[in-house]
């Protein structure tokens, strides 16, 4: 614990500001706030920001501020995490940007490795291996860090190759501060999953050097706060419009990246239509045509190639076609069925 901040100023070359959005997150908060606290490397400001949390997550981070001066913690009516971040982004004084996820938590000296291999190489962002779950680590080695390309970054980022540690993701990084002011990069508040991964493509293509090290420091927590693990919901769809705009951003440079954003993008639509069809209680026709028409001339061959079975091929081409239709003959059939039961 730190008496005063004056240190700050003092270290202000070499502070990294951690930025972590909180949203009902009490059962996870302390875990991830004293993994953070502990860090090896403590020229640390560390941005906590309470999206209007309705749970004792806002309290329980006042009580941290208190504790530790490094520990800066704002309050707003709920905005998503998109606003959360940007505020955070807005207050940082750092020279380097880490987010952390509140469910998270990472390694004691996470920090020391990603500052070390930021200032013997002069990198603009420097990313370390993960864990998911506590376990499977993206990729383990102990081998010296190395230096990735910008269209290597956005390729790993897109197709999930753990090679270089760069999936689609902020929190196992940190970037130079200067990245975000110079280039008036924020988080997209109109797209609400993959926000982070949309920020980090600008982030990739305004770096002159990004090095990475495999070893894995970040534990990525899978559970009910996960956007993954939830059923389809509208909001899911504007990952397709965060895939168009990166697709804008790194075409100019890299046209032969496109068609892999746009791979990334057809299957995203086939992940979700599944997702959709599964989810007997989502009745947002307009979002699930946007994924059908998203994947409209690709659709047979990405439906026939996966790996459902012949029926539920069948059902996902029926759904696709009609919502209504296919709901309405999916109940018609259970009644019937229940009435021969019977």
């Amino acid at each position: 614990m730190r008496p005063d901040s004056s240190w700050i100023g003092d270290y202000m070359d070499e502070v990294i500001s951690v930025i972590i959005p909180v949203y009902n997150a009490e059962d996870y908060i302390c875990r991830c706030l004293d993994s953070v606290i502990i860090q090896s490397y403590e020229s640390l400001e560390i941005i906590v920001i309470d999206d209007g949390s309705t749970d004792s997550s806002g309290r329980i981070c006042d009580e941290y501020g208190e504790k530790d001066c490094r520990v800066k913690v704002f309050h707003q009516n709920n905005k998503g995490v998109s606003a959360a971040r940007n505020l955070g982004l807005k207050m940082a004084t750092g020279k380097y940007i880490g987010f952390v996820d509140s469910d998270d938590w990472i390694e004691r000296d996470m920090y020391s490795l990603l500052m070390g291999m930021a200032e013997s190489s002069d990198a603009d962002v420097t990313a370390c291996g993960y864990y998911i779950n506590d376990e499977n680590p993206s990729l383990y080695a102990e081998s010296a860090a190395e230096s990735i390309s910008q269209e290597e970054a956005i390729r790993a980022s897109f197709l999930n190759v753990n090679k270089y540690c760069f999936y689609g993701a902020l929190w196992n990084k940190i970037f130079k501060s200067e990245i975000f002011r110079a280039n008036s990069i924020e988080f997209d508040g109109s797209v609400f999953v993959g926000e982070d991964m949309l920020c980090l493509c600008q982030c990739i293509m305004r770096s002159k050097k990004i090095v990475y090290s495999p070893i894995p420091k970040y534990h990525y927590s899978c559970n009910d706060m996960s956007v993954t693990s939830k059923p389809f919901y509208s909001e899911k769809v504007t990952m397709l419009r965060a895939l168009d705009k990166i697709e804008s951003i790194v075409k100019p440079a890299y046209p032969q990246l496109a068609p892999v954003v746009r791979q990334r993008s057809i299957l995203t639509s086939y992940n979700y239509l599944r997702q959709a069809m599964y989810n007997t209680s989502f009745s947002d026709y307009a979002a699930i045509r946007e994924l059908r028409d998203n994947i409209r001339n690709e659709f047979i061959s990405v439906v026939m190639g996966s790996d459902l079975s012949a029926k539920d091929k069948v059902k996902l081409t029926l759904f696709s076609m009609s919502p209504k239709a296919f709901r309405y003959l999916r109940l018609s059939y259970k009644a019937v069925s229940g009435l021969f039961k019977n």
